[in-house]
């Protein structure tokens, strides 16, 4: 990797981490970095977003632990359930097309600006018992094809079973993200091994390098999460999915042009 290249992976790594430690959104610095800095084809960029996202949860629940916020034990047997659903998203992201990939990232992002721009109702949120289970298959499909909003899709999920507690939804959350981007790690490297001429997809210099980057920033941003909590970095958010948004667009008709 060239210098420029290093430096603007682990920039695009230490901004995912803190951000998506916080609120979510910002696996698309991931995209960025690997496309245009490290020059990935996005069947590549895609799966090498995964070790970073593991940097993110990881350090994410090491630094609750130091907080003094302890993920109770339903995070880790909600999280079980994302194992398969990220084995069937890294099947999806193998063979998908990428119009499919940047149709589905940009419904995504078009619904992540709506849920942070519309009000939230007061008070806790009846759910019923198998929301949580099947919410979190959906997670782990989610992380497995794109990455990308996870955090979003993953408050989405947990906010109803903690009642709205965000600091220990954030804290349950990262223990969803380590599952479920672990298994989706471990599909993409078995995948060469499993489907006939399946080159690998993981490109483990920027991987490493972005991971480097999301779990200093995931780390330092989980104590000022416990202090002031999301609201901080909720413009930064609207603008990160904004800019995505458009982008994906861009790039949807620039596939429809081909």
């Amino acid at each position: 990797m060239e210098p420029a290249a290093i430096a603007w992976t682990l920039l695009a790594g230490l901004g995912m981490g803190a951000i998506n430690n916080v609120a979510g959104g910002a696996g698309i610095f991931a995209l960025w970095a690997f496309q245009y800095a490290c020059g990935l084809p996005l069947p590549m960029a895609n799966p090498s977003s995964r070790p970073g996202a593991i940097g993110v949860g990881l350090f994410a629940w090491l630094g609750y632990l130091r907080a003094g916020v302890v993920p109770e034990r339903r995070a880790w047997r909600l999280a079980a359930f994302a194992v398969p659903g990220a084995f069937a998203g890294n099947l999806l992201a193998l063979h998908a097309p990428d119009l499919w990939f940047r149709g589905y990232l940009a419904g995504v992002l078009a619904l992540l600006l709506v849920q942070q721009l519309r009000r939230r109702p007061a008070g806790p949120i009846a759910a019923p018992r198998w929301l949580g289970p099947l919410g979190c298959v959906l997670i782990g499909a989610h992380m497995g094809f794109a990455q990308i909003g996870t955090g979003f899709v993953a408050t989405l999920v947990l906010v109803s079973a903690y009642d709205r507690d965000l600091v220990a939804v954030n804290a349950a959350k990262a223990v969803v993200v380590i599952t479920s981007s672990i298994a989706s790690v471990v599909g993409f490297v078995l995948a060469p091994l499993l489907f006939e001429r399946q080159p690998p997809v993981i490109a483990w210099g920027p991987a490493l390098c972005l991971a480097a980057g999301t779990a200093t920033g995931s780390f330092l941003a989980s104590k000022w999460s416990v202090v002031r909590g999301p609201a901080a970095v909720r413009r930064v958010v609207l603008t990160i999915a904004a800019l995505s948004l458009l982008e994906q667009v861009v790039q949807i008709v620039l596939l429809l042009q081909r």
